[in-house]
């Protein structure tokens, strides 16, 4: 069960924002501050739910210390840049109490699981309509049988230039998992240089993942969390961002020296949590601490770049350890990438993960990742610990980038024994499986010596993506080809041919209508051949 799904046995027929409201008829309206009559801070919390909920929304406060901070009273998604959560917090958060010249507290009569339904509605988007908070579990938890992911708080970085986000809590309810997206605006003065993320996360997670929107893609989602489908992957901002960093135990990446990712003013980010609650009988509330470090910015520093590189053409048999090998390059690449820092990821059945040199004839080179390191990769503990999986920092165990050609390319094996009673392929939660690593670099000289014929392929364009009803997939041909365009799904079985033949040179668009070949909404992946090389794209259609 989701703790932010609202159970209809609980209070039937009921919004979440209802029982605010009624919360605020309770203890503001009837108590002498904001009601029509005294209206305190220009609130009369005793009108129409309609109108006290316009009062709210986006609404500047009348606060002068307040509104310097840039806060409004509620801002969906963004409870510590909401002030009325901030007069309501009374110690429910320790990082979002009233600060110099913001007033009293005024949560007289809003008790501490009133006081948390109003953070979750407000983390959740501030929806007028739908139950996003739900008040058995959350009593739960403050009754005692509730599970706190930091007891205490770390304190927020004091360095110049940086800064702390916090997300959470957000509740899980015994023996369930589930995988958020939320999409977080920065209030950056200028563009800045980031050369240290440290990260505190629960224990129990599986894994976060900070991302950051292409220019103008942040409008394509709504501001609060938003829950993956783990059947289609709807809520997934795949497509529209560009990967930062991503953990699966809390780290504390330190850029090697003369570094940083570049965040430009009007960055907005997108994280990604998926977490698990394995006890039987508690809920779990989780928080992410994220401190940020900035460098002057007028040092120099090299831009770091980081790329998320998967496979989704495997099928594991069950009761049998299972092998799969993928190639990866880049055929559009005109720079050497300098390798900083390389990690894997897997589900619960991975038993190793390598990577190795992709040779310009398509070979398997020299081994570069050996999964059977410890999370630090300074020696080999004999297995592969898919939860901890190693960090093979270059700089730190070298001294050095590791130098790789992208045309080139890796080529990456995964191993799995799945245990379980069915086959597995890709998917979602830990009973699925995944296959990829993440590489960060900055680039370096560029390629020279390259062979035309050593190209994969032209790169295919798919647009709008995710999309409904139909995209246009397009690709150029140089020459005359043999041309084959597959649809696949997350399992690796073949759903459809779109195109089998050969073709002149050109640019080629073809629209393509899933529900043509009845295929529901859902993650699909489109595999282009040319005379015999291949790319593959990832489509979502909703």
């Amino acid at each position: 069960m989701l703790l932010l799904v609202f159970s209809a046995s609980t209070i039937k027929s009921q919004n979440t924002y209802d029982n605010i409201y009624s919360y605020f008829q309770t203890s503001c309206n009837s108590s002498g501050c904001h009601n029509s009559t005294d209206k305190a801070a220009g609130l009369n919390l005793g009108a129409s739910s309609n109108t006290v909920y316009n009062s709210l929304i986006n609404v500047n406060p009348t606060n002068a210390a307040a509104l310097a901070k840039g806060d409004k009273l509620v801002v969906p998604g963004y409870p510590h840049m909401s002030f009325l959560m901030r007069k309501c917090n009374n110690g429910l958060d320790s990082d979002n109490g009233i600060g110099t010249g913001e007033g009293t507290d005024m949560s007289s009569g809003l008790s501490v699981n009133k006081r948390e339904v109003l953070r979750q509605w407000i983390l959740a988007g501030a929806p007028k309509t739908g139950m996003v908070a739900d008040t058995a579990i959350i009593n739960k938890y403050y009754s005692g049988k509730g599970i706190n992911s930091f007891p205490v708080a770390p304190a927020a970085p004091t360095a110049t230039g940086s800064f702390q986000i916090h997300l959470g809590k957000i509740f899980l309810a015994p023996n369930s998992e589930a995988e958020y997206f939320i999409k977080h605006r920065l209030t950056l003065p200028d563009t800045v240089k980031v050369d240290r993320i440290n990260l505190r996360m629960a224990k129990q997670a599986h894994h976060f993942i900070i991302y950051k929107f292409m220019p103008g893609q942040e409008s394509s989602f709504s501001d609060g969390l938003r829950l993956l489908n783990t059947t289609n992957g709807v809520g997934s901002s795949s497509g529209k961002v560009s990967l930062v960093s991503a953990w699966q135990y809390s780290y504390d990446d330190s850029l090697p020296a003369n570094t940083a990712y570049l965040w430009e003013k009007n960055t907005t980010l997108d994280f990604n949590y998926h977490c698990h609650n394995g006890s039987v009988d508690s809920v779990l509330a989780i928080d992410v601490y994220i401190d940020v470090y900035t460098l002057p910015k007028t040092d120099p520093a090299n831009i770091m770049y980081s790329d998320i590189i998967q496979n989704y053409f495997f099928n594991i048999p069950t009761n049998q350890s299972y092998s799969y090998i993928s190639p990866t390059a880049s055929s559009s690449a005109t720079k050497m990438w300098k390798v900083w820092q390389i990690s894997t990821h897997t589900h619960k059945y991975g038993k190793d993960f390598d990577i190795f040199y992709r040779n310009s004839n398509g070979t398997q080179g020299a081994q570069i990742f050996e999964g059977f390191y410890n999370a630090d990769y300074t020696f080999n503990q004999g297995y592969y610990d898919w939860a901890h999986p190693p960090i093979e920092d270059f700089m730190k165990l070298t001294g050095n980038f590791l130098d790789l050609n992208p045309k080139d390319g890796l080529i990456y094996k995964a191993t799995w024994f799945n245990y379980g009673s069915t086959n597995v392929g890709f998917g979602f939660t830990t009973n699925d499986e995944m296959m990829l690593f993440y590489i960060s670099y900055i680039l370096g000289p560029d390629i020279v010596g390259i062979n035309e014929s050593e190209k994969i392929v032209s790169p295919l364009s798919v647009s709008p993506n995710p999309f409904s009803g139909q995209a246009t997939l397009s690709y150029t041909l140089d020459d005359n080809s043999d041309v084959q365009m597959e649809v696949y799904n997350l399992l690796g079985e073949k759903a459809v041919t779109l195109t089998d033949d050969k073709q002149s040179r050109g640019t080629y668009n073809f629209v393509f209508e899933p529900a043509k070949y009845n295929l529901k909404a859902g993650i699909y992946m489109v595999k282009l051949t040319i005379n015999g090389k291949s790319t593959v794209q990832k489509i979502i259609t909703n």
